[in-house]
This record gives structure tokens, C-alpha cells and sequence, in this order.
């Protein structure tokens, strides 16, 4: 995502690294009506958010030097928070938190991964490619060309061009296919 709706950072809730937000600009950007301490309480307990699970409470200071809490949370709690909030910005701001957990997943690619999965699957990469070299009928490339871009997108590993692994059938009375691309 190329514009940044509300800051989201890295963090530990729950006893794993997860993606996390301030309930402050979450607040400010759904343009709740009601002071943010009295929003947030009433969200948690109506809702029945956990502490440490959902949110994490962090002791701080207001402008005025006051103490006060702030909430870090997790990314789910705030696509709920601002579902319930029933407005344009909410729908906004939920859809930019998928999009965002989305493309952490997918730079993160082989770390969802066991030893043995990742072992597995990129024992299968080297097949695929032999598979992809000696086949010529473009259905079946086609096939093998979608398992090996799967396989390599779950290691993190670039994905070679199907032109550029071995030869399809060739086209138009051709004696020798042009790689095309």
C-alpha cells in the first residue's frame, strides 16, 4: 500500500511478533465522536477484548504532562473497531489493515514454514523445473509453470519466467520456438 492510513509497527502481544497500532490514531482517523479514554474502555468491555491477547495497555504522559494509557493493538482488534464503527472510514481503514497483513505475509513467505515443509517443498523446485524443461505442450507448461511459482513463492525465491525453462512445442510451423516475452 502506498499511502499509509494509520502507522502500524512491529511488536510482541500474546508471546509472538505481530503487527501492531496505536489506538490513538485509530481513533483520530475514525472520527469518533467521543473522547478517546471513554471510547477505547467501553470498546474493550463491550466487546470483550483481552488484555495481552488483543491489546496491550502502555503507561504514558498527555501533552499536558498528565498521565494516561495508551493501547497498542493487535491488527484484528482494530479491523473490528473500526467495523463496528459503521462508517466510510472504518470500511477504509479495515480494508487498508488486510491489505497491510497481507503483504507482511507475503515478505515473509518461508517463515510460516516448518524446517521439514521448507525441506519438502524445496526438494520438489528442482522436479518441477525438469518436468517444466521437458514438457511442450503449453496446457501442461502452463500446470507446472503455476505448481513451481507456488513452490517458490512460499521460499521466497524468484520465480524464472516460463520462456526461459526449456522449450514449448513450436508455433506456426516454426523449426525452433522464439522465447517470447
Amino acid at each position: 500500500m502506498t499511502q499509509q492510513l494509520i502507522p502500524v509497527f512491529n511488536g510482541e502481544l500474546d508471546g509472538r511478533a505481530q503487527q501492531l497500532c496505536d489506538a490513538r490514531d485509530l481513533h483520530s482517523f475514525l472520527a469518533v465522536g467521543r473522547d478517546f479514554s471513554t471510547w477505547v474502555k467501553d470498546r474493550i468491555e463491550q466487546y470483550g477484548f483481552a488484555e495481552g491477547e488483543d491489546f496491550s495497555p502502555i503507561l504514558g504522559k498527555s501533552t499536558g504532562g498528565r498521565p494516561c494509557v495508551e493501547y497498542h493493538l493487535t491488527l484484528d482488534m482494530a479491523k473490528e473497531l473500526a467495523m463496528v464503527e459503521n462508517n466510510d472510514q472504518g470500511r477504509q481503514v479495515r480494508r487498508y489493515f488486510i491489505a497491510m497483513e497481507r503483504q507482511a505475509r507475503e515478505s515473509r513467505g518461508a517463515t510460516y514454514l516448518s524446517l521439514n515443509q521448507q525441506l519438502a517443498i524445496h526438494r520438489q523446485v528442482p522436479k518441477l523445473l525438469s518436468q517444466l524443461k521437458a514438457e511442450t505442450a503449453p496446457a501442461i507448461r502452463a500446470t507446472l509453470h503455476a505448481q513451481l511459482a507456488q513452490h517458490c513463492h512460499l521460499l521466497a525465491i524468484p520465480v524464472p519466467p516460463i520462456h526461459n525453462v526449456g522449450r514449448a512445442a513450436p508455433e506456426n510451423g516454426e523449426l525452433f520456438p522464439v522465447a517470447k516475452g
